[in-house]
């Protein structure tokens, strides 16, 4: 056998490998079909979260355009989510109404003096 005929041969092999390695590389490479199919999905996830944020943040501008042109409702909210009261009112606090906002109402130093423990 000569060495043209064994180069004959052995070209479709090697032709084949290149070919094979080239699909291999252009599906699983950096930059291949499958790194940017993963991209793309990556891509619409972002855009869908950023939609969301959007959309919160026209709503938030809403309440604060709302809260900025209402004192009635600024009122409210203070009153309600701050515990404020007008001078001369008086507040009243039940066992559970908003315990997290009220610590104060559980004081470590009344309970170590021999105060009632709630």
């Amino acid at each position: 056998m000569t060495s043209s005929n064994s180069l004959r041969s052995v070209l479709p092999f090697v032709l084949f490998a290149v070919a094979a390695g080239g699909a291999a590389w252009a599906c699983f490479g950096d930059r291949g079909v499958l790194t940017n199919r993963s991209l793309e999905y990556e891509e619409l996830a972002r855009a869908e979260r950023l939609g969301e944020r959007r959309a919160t943040v026209a709503l938030l501008r809403g309440q604060i355009q709302q809260m900025e042109s209402e004192p009635r409702l600024q009122e409210r909210w203070i009153r309600e989510e701050l515990g404020y009261v007008k001078p001369g009112e008086v507040l009243y606090l039940f066992p559970g109404d908003r315990a997290a906002d009220f610590t104060f109402v559980e004081d470590k130093r009344l309970l170590a003096s021999g105060g009632h423990q709630p």
